[in-house]
């Protein structure tokens, strides 16, 4: 077994490909009347509508999944996506078992990680 895909439920498409792909820099691969197909190195990431967006909730503390975004410098990532508009759950890195990371928010509510992950 390996991991094919990733998938997502957003409430607008248009907003997920300028999301996704304007600011986070997926471009996009395929699409049709109810989904958007991302590429990425390793598994696709694929959008489909749906009728209402989520809530950050209790993020930690509540059952979720979270894609994690491999970047070689944190702070760097952090500065260039705040800059356009991004949410951030932390002010600054956080170090967990992992290693650092930093929380983030997508215009749905869904909550990803950028890791300070070497090339």
């Amino acid at each position: 077994m390996k991991l094919a895909r990733l998938m997502i439920f957003v409430p607008d498409l248009e907003q997920a490909r300028a999301f996704y792909s304007g600011i986070l820099g997926f471009p996009v691969s395929a699409e049709g009347d109810d989904h958007l197909v991302f590429g990425h190195e390793g598994a696709k990431l694929v959008a489909f509508t749906c009728e209402r967006a989520g809530s950050i909730g209790d993020y930690s503390s509540e059952s979720r999944a979270v894609f994690v975004f491999g970047v070689p410098s944190l702070e760097a990532a952090m500065k260039r996506l705040e800059a356009q508009g991004v949410e951030f759950l932390h002010d600054a890195p956080a170090e967990g078992p992992l290693g650092r990371y930093a929380a983030f928010v997508d215009p749905f509510g869904i909550v990803h990680e950028l890791q300070e992950w070497p090339d």
